[in-house]
């Protein structure tokens, strides 16, 4: 047996100079690596650097992103609220310099030069708050709500309507929280518009149109779609009325389920149930449900053969769709007359010639150039009409028929109570005697005291009981508005009306009007007026030309109710800037601990960033020395 010599396996140089330049390349890399994150001061430049940390690190930066864009809101909202609060309080001084001018100008002592140079600044102070009710910042009105990008106060005729949203812009200071940085300019300065409101129920007849979504039921409280089964004594059927959307739709339903002779159809403001002579008619609700209660055709028990079901009123409410000849359930309404309104100096006849509907009705109002607004109102029942300019009193009144009347919106009636004469103004009666006296025109006169008045119809009788018969007739207009006095006789004197005991009921009533013929027309006396700043510098100012101390009085009050307003807002202004520093304080104290975890996620180590740079130099060192041998080797090198 002979031994072989062993061979022995020889590494190849291009392996060994491959996996050199590998070691190198390798150390190189994170050589480069941690020089970057030396240089930057950051350990995580790229998310494959550390994955982990890179996602939470992302997170956390989009939180701070999130954070800053809340504290630019904060601060913009706060900023924003500093103008509006430095306006408001410029409002205030204003309206205080006013109540001053008006307590100056009080008495026989002041002369009306003297008066009407407390007018003209009073008219400046006028021009002043429009000037601050229409102020900007950044270019937004800060008074227009969501109508921010034009001014929300603008003249209408002798008033100022405001036109801006009382939808106040809102942002958001946090996830959950969306905060106005604005305040409601008609509440600061008071323009919400005074109301007609309906005194008449329009409540109109079902008609087969009318949706099931307008009615109210009979709690008022909508339909309950669902079943009900109906019977005649003998059978009885199962009604689905849950896809029903009209009125129509449930007379079509009951009587396409042929029990019996039953039949359904419309009955004034609720719908009837009829049948044949034998029909003993029932009608249940199905599973507790309320469909027949609300629809107002529920009867249990029958109430004997061929006896109909005359279902309960289910309260229609009023649509624009809504037929006019449908109104006050049918009853007579007078649209042919027309009415009267008087914005102001100037009055409007509105005709409602071609009308069919409520909201043709409320077009031929809406577009007359009174300046009003007419609406439905919020039960459905009736018509209301809106004031929306401060300083421009309205009134509506018949046009010789009685369409106002009718439909609910004439401003002043037979049965409006005195106190609300005069925007309220206090009517200050005779403490013993009579209030005003009477002078025919044939020289007579008599007194007159209604100290147990409560409404208009009232003074009417008390003056036509004080004349018994003497000549005069009190009575109310059929034309406008107001109180008239028309008298029989005749001679050399002039019908006149002559306040007595210091009594203000004779103007009050509006009759110190001017004689016309035999007749004294009374004044409109109930003017709607829309409450606010401008309304009451408007009455100061007209009052201080007028020489009227009770209308400066209460101009004076006006104002001084304007001015507690002001500083409520104020206070409100105050808090929420208070609420917006100590979020940002929040934010701010919230932002300090997320930096610092971030930090610690992304920020580099200088001292174990060093030491680990000093070790891969010394390494890189190494593995080039080491290469330098292996890639020098000679043929005899490699030979041995």
């Amino acid at each position: 047996m002979s031994l072989e010599p062993l061979q022995l396996a020889r590494v190849g140089s291009l392996y060994q100079t491959g996996l050199a330049q590998s070691q190198i390349s390798d150390v190189e890399k994170k050589l480069i690596q941690i020089e970057q994150q030396i240089s930057t001061g950051k350990s995580l430049i790229n998310p494959s650097d550390n994955p982990s940390n890179a996602s939470v690190a992302m997170q956390l930066q989009k939180t701070l992103d999130q954070r800053q864009t809340y504290l630019g809101n904060l601060y913009a909202g706060q900023s924003q609220l500093g103008v509006t609060d430095n306006s408001l309080s410029s409002l205030n001084d204003l309206l205080q310099q006013a109540q001053t001018i008006a307590s100056a100008n009080l008495g026989a002592a002041v002369t009306p030069a003297q008066r009407q140079g407390a007018a003209a600044i009073v008219d400046g102070l006028y021009n002043q708050a429009m000037t601050l009710a229409n102020t900007q910042f950044q270019g937004v009105y800060i008074f227009g709500g969501d109508k921010s990008t034009t001014a929300p106060f603008v003249t209408n005729g002798s008033g100022v309507e405001f036109v801006g949203s009382q939808n106040v812009l809102k942002n958001a200071f946090d996830a959950n929280t969306n905060l106005a940085f604005m305040v409601n300019g008609a509440q600061a300065f008071g323009q919400l518009p005074a109301t007609v409101p309906s005194s008449a129920n329009l409540t109109p007849n079902l008609t087969g149109a009318t949706r099931l979504n307008d009615v109210g039921g009979t709690s008022n409280d909508g339909v309950h779609l669902g079943s009900i089964v109906v019977g005649n004594g003998s059978v009885s059927a199962t009604i689905d009325l849950s896809k029903a959307t009209s009125v129509q739709d449930v007379i079509n339903t009951i009587n396409a389920a042929g029990v019996g002779g039953i039949t359904a159809s419309i009955g004034g403001q609720g719908m009837t149930l009829s049948g044949a002579a034998g029909d003993n008619i029932t009608v249940k609700d199905i599973g507790g449900g309320k469909t027949a209660t609300d629809l107002g055709i529920l009867r249990a028990t029958g109430a004997g053969a061929g006896a109909p079901l005359v279902g309960s009123n289910i309260q229609p409410r009023l649509t624009p769709l809504t037929p006019l000849a449908a109104l006050k359930a049918g009853a007579p309404v007078d649209l042919t007359s027309g009415l009267k309104i008087t914005s102001g100096q100037q009055t409007y006849t509105i005709s409602f010639a071609g009308a069919t509907n409520v909201q043709d009705l409320l077009n031929a109002i809406n577009s007359s150039g009174a300046g009003v607004t007419a609406q439905i109102n919020a039960a459905g029942t009736g018509i209301e009409v809106l004031n929306p300019t401060q300083g421009m009193p309205m009134t509506i009144g018949e046009n010789g028929g009685t369409t106002a009347t009718d439909l609910g919106i004439r401003s002043l009636t037979t049965s409006t109570p005195l106190s609300d004469l005069n925007n309220g103004r206090p009517m200050t009666l005779a403490t013993s005697g009579a209030d005003f006296s009477i002078t025919r025109a044939d020289g007579t006169t008599f007194s007159v005291s209604i100290s147990g008045a409560i409404t208009i119809q009232d003074v009417i009788n008390d003056i036509n009981t004080a004349d018994a018969g003497g000549g005069i007739t009190a009575a109310f207009a059929t034309t406008g508005n107001g109180i008239v006095l028309s008298d029989s006789t005749s001679g050399g004197s002039t019908l006149t009306v002559t306040p007595q005991n210091f009594s203000s009921a004779a103007a009050d009533l509006g009759l110190t009007t001017p004689t016309v013929g035999n007749t004294i027309f009374g004044a409109d006396v109930n003017p709607i007026t829309t409450d606010g700043v401008f309304s009451h510098l408007a009455q100061l100012r007209n009052a201080l030309n007028a020489g009227d101390d009770a209308s400066i009085t209460s101009a004076a009050q006006g104002l001084k109710d304007d001015q507690n307003a002001i500083i409520t807002i104020r206070g409100q202004v105050g808090a929420r800037v208070q609420e917006m520093q100590s979020r940002q304080s929040r934010i701010q104290d919230e932002n300090v601990a997320t930096n610092s975890l971030l930090s610690n996620l992304t920020d580099t180590d200088f001292t174990t960033a060093i030491t680990k740079f000093q070790t891969l130099q010394q390494s890189l060192q190494a593995s080039l020395e080491t290469a330098s041998r292996v890639m020098n080797q000679s043929l005899m090198d490699f030979l041995q």
